[in-house]
């Protein structure tokens, strides 16, 4: 028997309770007795003190945990559920996102203190917190006793707009300025930003708001690490060698805990480790350091195993020696590696390469917390997983310690070696000198925070003067496949080699082609690309070792963009009229300070209600099938597990969508049409038990076909929906182009776009006396009732639905959330009970549809200079498995963009593929029809043999100007005036020189210029919005309501702004409240721009007829101040409360235009595909701004997200099962805050009112978004420079988008032969 408390001197019969004295005792400990008063013979060992809880302290306050939550739970879960931080949120669970980041006190090695980190609470286990100190967002500030300067900053700054982020922002800096004090940099602010993503800002406005809290200039990393110099000379006075800080172990008990089906164990010691190894043989055991791994491998997860071993008190696993060789332990996370090579960088260069590669993995919050030993460990149980720390220690010739004996074996036997009960202690080598050289090379889908391609690592022995190797080489790579890591017959060739010879290097690179096995797999890039990759790395390596004695020309081949990229800038100009303000004032957003906080609440804050469920969907797992039967009797076993609805429980109309065919069910009742489509609900008492739960419900299929996916295939197989708009015809197309001097035809392509809002879509519906409470994700309150309505059978008046604030939407959330609210409302219906419903984000990313993909088939015809005569186009719209929200009758009327021409034919085709139906994404068809027509300009421009600048300004429309698509003549169109002014002003004649001439010398480094305007029309058609201004007695405060969605647009303030300028009072005295179904009945949605200034234009008629009641009042009042009038309209009964339904007539395609110009400069790597936007000015005509700092906001965010678009996000399929592989943070590549223009320029046209606006202001959310492919064009600008060094720009090629790395490589025509060398010498 072994005690399970304190030791004591005494021990009880474990069946009678008797005490005892122990007598003697075996070497083991072991001892043996028969009870004197039972006569049981009993067997025990007495063990050192146990501890079978943790503490926590969580903002000053102490939390003592036992074993009530499982082995897996996490620290957000514990904050979020116990309501300690709402404020702290969460999204991607994989620490992809930020949204969850908190701060922590973690032991630093170097120091030997606690030092502040920020970490993803949605990754750290919660019984890893053990001793743990952390601060959350809504401590360090709050609205009552005053905000963190961090949080005023970015509130200031207008770095929040839907503000789901803003936590996660502000406590990656807030960690930064505890870790880093008075020394922190600008450029350490900016390299730190790649753990938290925004949708909504474009990045910019984060940035400057906290490099500008950064005054440090100190060159060293930390002012709070200790000196890495102090720490090698500090000598361990047992051993007398260098000290490795195994002294300091902690000396707190052993920590146990007993869950159902697993221990937790936390030691402190090489003995305590020994012992649960021999005690646990043959069971699966899990060491446990950072955790980080599980976010993308669920089988990484504490529950899948039956001891877990948490090693962070093992002070041992944190070693560092700098004796003969260079050790350090398996508990240094890559963070403090990165700081370590960092500080000796200045004994050896190579070190600082090291800390380069270490740096790019990941993201900040994530390396805080990651080790390299779980790294590896990943890449040992994971042969798929890119592991960069593999080709780290690959390049060093490191040995991996697996026990504490000092047994070792070589990392490159490592892989195939037996780890079973051993542990990756630390790792050796032997420390570079002065004739070695290493190089790492990655490169990603995106800039940071993303897994590689191609990872390579090269090291090389070899004698400066005649580039001769001295030994064999190492050539390591990561990202090509799972069997291949080194090039071993490349390596065993080069060495004794002179690598800047020519014949060998083109030798090396045939060897090198013939040994790599690149994997194929739905999910990576192609075999082709990562092969091409490889060995583009290898030869940029060469290129780095012969340095300024290579060619000329090849020289840039050696450079990395990304370590050349500058710290990022902006400029933002507007004109303002300040005896309007409040109106035109560049004001900050009214939730701004909130938002900051982690106060602004949102569905998922919410506390539960009593009684509360939580639903989870069964989403199919094939892509075209008939559902045979759904067996949910094991999920009804589970514990917790309250009930599973399928079609036939459907009470109402199994149809989510709006009334009329075609339906849309809400659970499949026969029919699959897509991986991921919903067939049941599960119910349960908690969210953990419902996810768990879905994997119990076991459906099966019959007649399972191959899905189809793709837009091509679909065209081919005429898989057609029913004509969607008539075609529009103008002129004579076909006779214009017959006569045309010119012409041409060609295809371009875009693909999906995920909104990736960072609110997942949620709905909370309670069922009342008289109906049904609704808090739902929606931009469409009105078909959220309809939904619900229809699901349920209740009467619609009976649901009432209420949205404060959306954390993002993009049009996501126009109808595609009312089919998460039907779905919850009648789960709330069929039980009485409240029920929660959200999407995780791989649900999200399933189950919903996205940006509609299209193809575009065109022809032209035109004059030799390049004048367009006429316009043929055919649109297919990858529509999905519905047409329902397609745009392709808006298209037409964007299809020309600012280019006059007179005769137009454009088709359009509804395509259906199996995937889940598309939906509105901002700017869902003025986006794909401009950069159509831009490509189109781009294929003329070629054709002529012009630059397309050239060949756009001739074809711009004049100010007066008829549009042939809408017959709307153009007034205010200074298209032909702005495009040349903003060139002029941009100096963009001598950038294109300066262009030219780097592309004439530079072979393998090229740069772009594109210049694109716009024309973009704004439709009220169908507005209908209700608003409502009520002035409270006695303090004359206000309070808005109205049929709006704030989604962090900013249509709150703008209407606060209106609002207090009509009324003459303070802004201070608005508050704006929850759009509700009640006060502003039968609103349409928020979207297509229109929202704030319609919302604007209802509450000034509020307004108006509020002043009319007031202006009797003021003019008999002696002293008529707002306190005054508001007390004496009370006293005389004047209704104080006014709503305004706003349903403007409009016969016109659009009620107005809104114009500009974006001329984007851009820095390619020819040899990755990789490229750097260098800069990017940005005019647009905003009219007279309501709130030009939100209307910068919103042309900044919506660019970046175009540049998302075009450049890095893309979604892949699995072409068996029509599963989205790429559906997490892991796959799906939003930019990040190194994506944006280094140079970032936004101009707002100024003194030009807009007289068919509201008080001369135009939209702002959509517009800029459709010049952001002037990025893609200056791409494509600079491949085509590459393509002509090799003859081969004789030919148009079209760039599709998403233009990402692969794609812009390939389509340079990449061939190895290509990779010479000269020397000059």
């Amino acid at each position: 028997m072994a005690s399970t408390g304190q030791t004591s001197t005494t021990v009880n019969c474990p069946v009678c309770g008797t005490s005892h004295v122990p007598v003697s005792s075996c070497a083991n400990g072991v001892q043996a007795a028969t009870c004197v008063s039972c006569g049981h013979f009993f067997k025990f060992r007495a063990v050192e003190p146990l501890k079978s809880t943790i503490t926590l302290t969580v903002n000053g306050k102490q939390y003592t945990v036992g074993n009530e939550y499982g082995p897996s739970s996490a620290l957000n879960g514990f904050l979020r559920d116990q309501r300690i931080s709402v404020g702290t949120k969460h999204m991607c669970y994989q620490g992809g996102c930020g949204t969850c980041l908190v701060e922590a006190k973690l032991f630093e090695p170097l120091s030997e203190n606690s030092l502040s980190y920020a970490v993803n609470s949605c990754l750290v286990p919660l019984y890893s917190c053990d001793g743990w100190e952390i601060r959350t967002v809504d401590y360090i500030g709050n609205l009552k006793k005053g905000l963190h300067p961090i949080q005023t900053q970015i509130a200031n700054y207008n770095g929040s707009q839907c503000g789901y982020c803003t936590p996660g922002q502000v406590m990656n800096m807030f960690a930064l300025t505890e870790f880093y004090g008075d020394t922190l940099t600008k450029k350490q602010v900016e390299d730190s930003f790649d753990g938290v993503i925004c949708r909504c800002t474009g990045y910019r406005p984060i940035l400057a708001a906290f490099k500008n809290m950064a005054k440090g200039r100190s060159k060293c990393s930390s002012s709070t690490v200790g000196d890495i110099e102090d720490f090698k000379t500090k000598v361990c006075k047992k051993s007398g060698k260098s000290c490795s800080g195994r002294c300091s172990s902690v000396s707190e008990p052993l920590t146990h805990l007993v869950f159902a089906d697993s221990q937790w164990f936390r030691p402190n010691t090489e003995q305590q480790i020994t012992d649960i190894l021999n005690a646990n043989k043959g069971k699966k055991i899990r060491f446990l350091l950072g955790n980080t791994a599980h976010g993308v491998y669920s089988d990484q997860s504490p529950d899948n195993y039956d001891v877990i071993m948490d090693l962070t008190s093992f002070r041992e696993m944190y070693d560092i020696s700098f004796d003969t060789d260079i050790v350090l332990g398996g508990g240094l996370t890559l963070t403090m590696l990165v700081d370590i090579f960092t500080r000796m960088t200045q004994e050896a260069p190579y070190f600082g390469e090291c800390a380069n590669l270490l740096k790019r993995i990941a993201n900040l919050p994530v390396r805080n917390r990651a080790t390299w030993s779980g790294n590896l460990m990943l890449k040992y149980v994971h042969r798929d997983f890119p592991s960069d720390i593999l080709v780290l220690l690959q390049v060093l010739r490191a040995r991996i310690w697996t026990d504490f004996d000092g047994n070792d074996v070589s990392i490159s036997d490592f892989l195939s070696t037996d780890l079973t009960g051993k542990l990756v202690f630390m790792f050796s080598y032997t420390e570079l000198d002065d004739v070695d050289h290493i190089k790492f090379y990655k490169v990603t889908p995106r800039v940071q925070n993303a897994h590689c391609y191609v990872t390579g690592g090269f090291r090389v022995r070899m004698d400066k003067g005649s580039f001769v190797l001295k030994e064999t080489p190492v050539i390591a790579y990561s990202g090509i496949g799972a069997q291949f890591d080194r090039a071993i017959k490349t390596e065993a060739y080069l060495n004794g080699k002179n690598i800047a010879d020519a014949t060998v290097l083109k030798t090396a690179l045939s060897t090198l082609a013939g040994e790599i096995k690149a994997d194929s797999s739905p999910v990576l890039s192609s075999a082709t690309y990562r092969t091409n990759l490889a060995l583009a790395l290898f030869y940029k390596f060469v290129l780095n070792l012969v340095g300024v004695e290579a060619g000329l020309p090849y020289r840039s081949g050696a450079s990395e963009l990304y370590w050349t990229r500058p710290i990022s800038s902006g400029v933002q100009t507007y004109d303002t009229v300040p005896v309007e303000y409040p109106v035109t004032q560049p004001l900050k957003k009214l939730e701004a300070n909130a938002q900051a906080t982690g106060e602004a609440e949102y569905v998922d804050d919410m506390p539960a209600y009593p009684g509360q469920l939580e639903a989870a969907f069964v989403l199919s797992t094939v892509g075209s099938a008939t559902i045979q039967n759904i067996d949910s009797s094991e999920a009804l076993k589970m514990p917790g597990v309250i009930r599973v609805i399928t079609a036939k429980d459907i009470v109402g109309t199994n149809n989510w969508f709006l009334p009329g065919p075609p339906a849309r069910e809400m659970l499949a009742s026969q029919k699959v049409e897509y991986c991921g489509q919903p067939v049941a609900i599960v119910l349960a008492a908690d969210y953990g038990t419902a996810l768990g739960a879905v994997y119990a419900v076991k459906v099966t299929y019959s007649g399972v076909t191959k899905p189809v996916l793709s837009l091509d295939d679909a065209i081919q197989q005429k898989s057609f929906f029913p004509k969607q708009c008539d075609d529009l015809v103008v002129g004579d197309p076909d006779g214009a182009i017959a006569q045309s001097a010119k012409k041409l035809s060609g295809t371009i392509s875009m693909g999906h776009q995920y909104h990736f809002h960072m609110e997942t879509q949620a709905s909370v519906c309670v069922p009342k006396e008289d109906g049904m409470d609704v808090y739902t994700t929606t931009q469409w309150i009105d078909f959220a009732q309809s939904s619900i309505s229809q699901v349920t059978g209740m009467l619609k008046s009976s649901i009432n639905v209420q949205v404060k604030r959306l954390g993002g939407a993009y049009g996501a959330k126009i109808t595609q959330n009312n089919w998460i609210a039907a779905a919850c409302g009648l789960s709330a219906f069929l039980t009485n009970r409240p029920v929660k419903l959200r999407l995780t984000l791989g649900d999200n990313m399933k189950m919903l549809g996205k940006r509609y993909p299209f193809r575009a088939d065109y022809q032209a015809g035109f004059t030799d200079a390049g004048q367009l005569n006429a316009v043929k186009v055919t649109y297919y719209a990858d529509c999905g498995v519905s047409a329902n929200d397609n745009s392709l009758p808006s298209m037409q009327t964007w299809a020309n963009n600012a280019y006059a021409c007179n005769n137009w034919s454009i088709d359009c085709v509804a395509v259906k593929t199996n995937t889940p139906a598309n939906t509105a994404a901002r700017s869902p068809g003025s986006l794909p029809a401009i950069f159509i027509m831009e490509t189109i300009m781009e294929h003329v421009a070629k054709t002529v043999d012009k630059d397309p600048t050239d060949v756009r300004i001739l074809n711009l429309f004049s100010n007066g100007a008829v549009d042939p698509l809408t017959k709307m003549p153009l007034t205010d169109c200074q298209l032909q005036t702005q495009v040349p002014g903003l060139m002029s002003s941009v100096g963009y004649a001598d950038r294109k020189t300066a262009v030219e001439d780097f592309n004439k010398t530079n072979r393998w480094k090229k740069k772009g210029l594109s210049v694109v305007p716009l024309k973009f029309g704004i439709d009220w058609r169908g507005v209908r919005y209700g608003s409502q201004v009520a002035i409270f007695w006695p303090d004359g405060t206000i309070a808005i309501t109205h049929g709006g969605i704030e989604l962090g647009q900013g249509v709150n303030t703008k209407a606060a702004q209106v609002c207090a300028y009509e009324l003459g009072v303070p802004i201070d005295l608005i508050k704006v409240k929850a759009t509700n179904s009640n006060t502003t009945a039968n609103s349409i949605t928020t979207g297509g721009s229109i929202t704030s200034e319609n919302v604007c234009a209802g509450v000034i008629e509020c307004c108006k007829v509020l002043n009319a009641r007031l202006a009797p009042v003021k003019a008999k009042l002696p002293d008529p101040t707002w306190p005054n009038v508001i007390e004496k309209c009370y006293q005389d009964g004047i209704d104080l409360t006014s709503r305004y339904w706003r349903n403007p007539a409009q016969s016109t395609p659009f009620q107005y235009y809104s114009y500009g110009a974006t001329v984007t400069e851009v820095d390619f790597d020819v040899l990755t595909g990789e490229h750097t936007i260098a800069r990017v000015d940005i005019l647009f005509d905003c009219g007279q701004s309501t709130n030009p700092a939100l209307d910068v906001g919103q042309v900044e965010g919506a660019f970046v997200m175009g540049l998302g678009y075009w450049l890095t996000e893309q979604l892949r399929f699995d072409p068996e099962t029509g599963a989205l592989v790429t559906d997490s943070t892991w796959e799906y590549k939003p930019p990040s805050s190194k994506d944006i223009p280094v140079d970032f320029r936004v101009n707002l046209v100024k003194k030009n009112p807009n007289p068919a606006g509201i008080l001369g202001a135009k939209a702002v959310g959509e517009p800029p978004l459709c010049m952001s492919c002037s990025a893609l064009f200056a791409i494509k600008h600079a491949i085509q420079a590459a393509r002509k060094d090799i003859g081969k720009d004789d030919t148009y090629f079209p760039l599709n988008g998403p233009a990402t790395p692969e794609m812009c490589q390939l389509a340079f025509l990449t061939d190895p032969s290509q990779f010479t060398l000269t020397v000059t010498r």
